[in-house]
């Protein structure tokens, strides 16, 4: 069996390729063919996972040339006659990726709802008629993000499952990765997201700002880069709170940063069901994130919901979460916190068989 699968989004540190390289990882390949497309050049550490696999990776630049991308695809989905397409992004945008998918006659074409809402709705809505006529399955990370690409049409969920393991408090991993920050006794507040306009760092700067008149006691954690990552470091500068704010950029390693953190912060203007926010509540942390951000994301009735626009809340729910802090605590409360996620579905092992036997499943539907 052959399965494309396509990132609509760039290949490296964001939340659809840590859950496309999660099923990846963990999935059984034997008796599988499982290549890539990207929209940009990947990095070597990327690459070499997936040459280790005997998987093919094509780099089709999606946004330069719409046209040439839409007929480049479909050269390429007629040359290597997949069974099964599997495309990742957020709205009936992807209309460009599914299309070529029926020109070329793949069978089973599926379509995977990452978000509740995208930049250009109008353009969603406009597209969305055809879309729906090109998909043969639908899925979707959690309810809300289905219902806001397939409506009252049947999808299937698939949650974004991690590795537990992964995350489980370690003393000794939360003295190393605070020393080498150079946090002290400080507060650590988190965020881990690139740098676009839906992530909100204008204002997670501003309820930092805010924070810092009242009580300079914390640092503040941004993981992830882009875009508008230079001017996020001019206003801090502006603001004069550099001292306090360290842009660590990319890492593969936030689990480990994770334990350096004592909060994660999240005001993102909508999402889906964010494989951080999982990540982060494997990890012990409390959480604080918008109003905005899906109330499934909430497995371990942990998440505190914040209004998005209320600086004063959030200030204030910082400080009151901090007054809780507990890290003598926190091992056994990730013990806790892993058990209501596995029971909640995000086990990734278990989601990894399922969705192998789920293109099983329809391939051999189709051979009926």
């Amino acid at each position: 069996m052959k399965v494309l699968i396509i990132t609509t989004v760039r290949f490296r540190f964001n939340g659809i390729t840590s859950v496309i390289l999660n099923y990846y990882l963990n999935m059984n390949k034997k008796g599988m063919q499982i290549d890539l497309v990207t929209p940009n050049k990947i990095s070597e550490e990327y690459k070499n996972i997936f040459s280790e696999n005997s998987s093919k990776v094509f780099n089709i630049n999606r946004k330069g040339n719409p046209l040439k991308y839409f007929i480049h695809l479909t050269k390429l989905l007629k040359k290597e006659k997949y069974d099964v397409v599997h495309i990742h992004g957020n709205s009936s945008m992807m209309l460009i990726d599914v299309l070529p998918a029926v020109i070329a006659r793949v069978p089973i074409r599926i379509v995977h709802s990452h978000n509740t809402t995208c930049n250009h709705v109008w353009l969603h809505r406009l597209l969305n008629p055809l879309f729906n006529l090109c998909y043969t399955n639908g899925m979707a990370c959690g309810q809300d993000a289905g219902r806001w690409l397939y409506g009252s049409k049947s999808f299937v969920e698939l949650k974004n499952g991690i590795d537990t393991s992964k995350y489980l408090y370690s003393e000794s991993i939360r003295e190393q990765y605070r020393k080498e920050l150079g946090v002290g006794e400080k507060v650590l507040l988190g965020h881990v997201g690139n740098f676009i306009e839906q992530k909100n760092h204008e204002f997670l700067i501003d309820i930092f700002a805010d924070l810092l008149k009242k009580n300079s006691n914390y640092m503040l954690l941004l993981i992830s880069d882009g875009a508008l990552m230079e001017s996020i470091k001019a206003k801090v500068e502006r603001l004069k709170i550099s001292d306090s704010v360290i842009f660590l950029g990319k890492t593969p390693d936030v689990n480990k940063y994770m334990q350096a953190m004592d909060i994660l912060l999240l005001p993102s203007l909508y999402e889906g069901l964010p494989v951080v926010l999982i990540e982060a509540q494997s990890a012990g942390l409390q959480c604080l994130v918008s109003d905005k951000v899906s109330v499934e994301s909430d497995v371990t009735d942990t998440l505190k919901f914040i209004a998005i626009d209320d600086t004063e809340q959030w200030v204030n729910e910082i400080q009151k979460s901090s007054a809780t802090l507990k890290n003598s605590d926190r091992y056994q409360i990730c013990l806790e916190n892993d058990k209501k996620i596995s029971q909640s579905g995000y086990d990734v092992t278990q989601n990894a068989e399922f969705l192998k036997k789920y293109y099983i499943d329809l391939v051999k539907g189709k051979k009926k």
